[in-house]
């Protein structure tokens, strides 16, 4: 077991961190660990992923980077803008920290969230704080990523609707044109026909006829073609006022030697008689038609009264006999239960309870086997009906007969088989012209694959490339260092060799004394040579850290422009859609 220094002065809770200054020295600086902190990070964290942002399993991202890229990311998959870069730079400011904080504190209110924040809290990582906002955030994501879902299935039912027809769908269509055609064919086949035509008597009036076509006719009831009121709503021509002068004249009996004016006046006469004659026999015909009518209807009611106390007969019998029936299976249950209860009353023993389980399982068994016998019954009269069937066909057709049909049938199946070959090789060929000419073009998630691929080997190679430079980085300085080794130790030991023979007179003394000072000169202007160039190097190192601060933050504002140029296109593509509906509209307003 290892020993613990006791005189360590390290803290269990405190753990070092190492920081560098300017110059490059390590600087060692006590940050106290929180377990309640740690838990919350942790439980942010879990929360993160399991929302879907995976970026915060990286592990060489920082906290503040994983939070803050978290929180924008669900603020964003809320709908809310944020101009905030996830990119982070490592030599981040804490006012530069604060102003990206500050972002997404300012969007919370927006969105109503009912948890308080400050930016200094989320930039000094105070996770007991922060865990309810990315909750409420992650909660909040998750709603809107599932109605923008819904939205986007609801739309691709109705694009496939509205592009797309099913085979059922197609069906049916057919199956109504041909139902169309059939009505329409019976609707021509069975068109209307005229049974009675009103035409003017001689005295007046209008007295209903038979037309000629009609002649033959009869009418549903076996009537003579009367109407019941003797109204109508033909109209006669010329053709038929002959005809009717003609009928006249000779239902009238009139000489054909008699003069015009001796002939008008016995027609004329004769027509005063059958006016009188004609009003009477009218109002008689229509009287009795109506009876009839009515006779008819009461003979009708009749029926359907007998029908309906039968029926009702029937059925006070058939409640009758269900109330019976009701009745028994009543007094069978309330039995049945007084034998469940006398039973259960009794004492169960082990060996009772075996015999129970064992009578259970028979009579579930029974019940099994009485519905196998019962399918098995009905699959054996389906089977003896198709084997029936089969016989007397058999027996009805010849072996010749039957020899010719099956190879006529043969022969049709082998030539269907043989169009669907050739019809299923074109389509293949089709299918595999069509994938060809797909796979050739990459989509957008190959596109996007070989992006991420890209970016990744980019990342890799610079990733290498930085290590490769800072090996070579590093070797020149040891090699720097161990130039500036050598030339010490080579003047050391030529001030060793020569420092006796110097001290031998007081002349060599002082040659010495200047060569040394000479030496000392030559060192202190090298140093100062070095310093200069590193100060250099350093102002050179925040030149680009202040350039690349200063492109990020153009490379913020662009992304932010070209977000609202696109909606402001957006919003022009709608105005210009309304606006052609507007004209559209007018257009028709004009022409009606």
């Amino acid at each position: 077991m290892a020993t613990k220094n006791i005189f360590s002065k390290h803290l269990p809770n405190v753990k070092l961190a190492t920081r560098f200054d300017a110059d490059g020295n390590e600087i060692q600086v006590e940050k106290r660990e929180d377990e309640e902190q740690k838990r919350k990070e942790q439980d942010i964290i879990d929360t993160l992923v399991g929302a879907g942002y995976y970026r915060a399993h990286i592990q060489g991202l920082s906290s503040f980077d994983k939070i803050v890229g978290g929180m924008t990311w669900c603020i964003e998959a809320c709908d809310y803008d944020v101009n905030v870069d996830l990119l982070f730079h490592e030599n981040l400011t804490i006012g530069q920290k604060i102003a990206l904080t500050e972002k997404i504190v300012g969007v919370l209110p927006r969105m109503k969230c009912p948890f308080l924040i400050e930016p200094h809290q989320i930039q000094g990582l105070d996770f007991i704080n922060i865990f309810p906002v990315v909750q409420w955030l992650v909660k909040r994501s998750v709603e809107n990523r599932s109605k923008k879902a819904d939205t986007l299935r609801k739309l691709a039912a109705t694009q496939f609707q509205n592009h797309f027809t099913l085979e059922s769908d197609r069906e049916l269509q057919r199956l109504r044109a041909k139902q169309l055609g059939n009505l329409q064919a019976i609707e021509s086949k069975y068109l209307p026909k005229r049974q009675f035509k009103l035409r003017k008597a001689a005295g007046g009036g209008w007295v209903p006829v038979r037309p000629k076509d009609a002649a033959e006719q009869e009418m549903p009831d076996g009537g003579t073609g009367a109407l019941e009121d003797g109204t109508g709503t033909g109209l006669e021509d010329e053709d038929e006022e002959e005809d009717l002068s003609v009928a006249t004249e000779s239902e009238h009996n009139i000489p054909v030697d008699l003069t015009d004016a001796d002939r008008s006046k016995l027609t004329n006469k004769y027509d005063d008689i059958k006016h009188k004659l004609s009003a009477d026999g009218v109002e008689n015909i229509s009287d009795r038609n109506r009876i009839k009518s009515q006779l008819a209807l009461k003979l009708a009611l009749e029926k359907k009264l007998e029908l309906a106390l039968n029926e009702r007969d029937q059925l006070r019998g058939t409640v009758l006999e269900e109330e019976q029936q009701l009745q028994e299976a009543a007094d069978r249950k309330e039995s049945l239960e007084e034998e469940i209860r006398n039973l259960d009353n009794l004492e169960i023993t082990e060996n009772n309870q075996k015999i129970l389980d064992h009578v259970k399982e028979l009579l579930l068994k029974n019940e099994r086997m009485k519905k196998q016998e019962t399918q098995f019954k009905e699959n054996c009269k389906k089977e003896l009906a198709e084997l029936q069937q089969k016989i007397e066909k058999a027996e009805a057709s010849t072996p010749d007969e039957d020899m010719v049909e099956l190879q006529r049938q043969l022969d049709m199946e082998l030539e269907r088989l043989k169009s669907l070959r050739l019809q299923l090789a074109k389509k293949n060929r089709s299918y595999v012209a069509i994938k060809r000419q797909l796979d050739t073009v990459p989509d957008r998630t190959e596109l996007a694959q070989y992006q991420r691929r890209f970016l990744e080997l980019y990342n890799q190679v610079s990733a290498k490339h930085r290590e490769t430079k800072q090996f070579y980085t590093l070797y020149n300085t040891l090699d720097d260092t161990k130039l500036y080794l050598e030339k010490e130790m080579s003047l050391l030991n030529s001030i060793y060799d020569n420092y006796a023979n110097a001290m031998q007179n007081p002349h060599s003394r002082e040659q010495f004394v200047q060569q040394f000072e000479t030496i000392v000169e030559g060192i202190r202007a090298t140093k100062a040579k070095l310093k200069k160039k590193c100060d250099d190097e350093k102002a050179k190192r925040d030149g680009l850290n202040a350039q690349l601060l200063c492109l990020m933050e153009q490379q913020r504002k662009y992304a932010a422009t070209v977000k609202q140029l696109t909606m402001e296109c957006q919003r022009n593509e709608a105005l210009m859609q309304h606006l052609k509906g507007l004209k559209a509209s007018s257009h028709a307003s004009t022409q009606q």
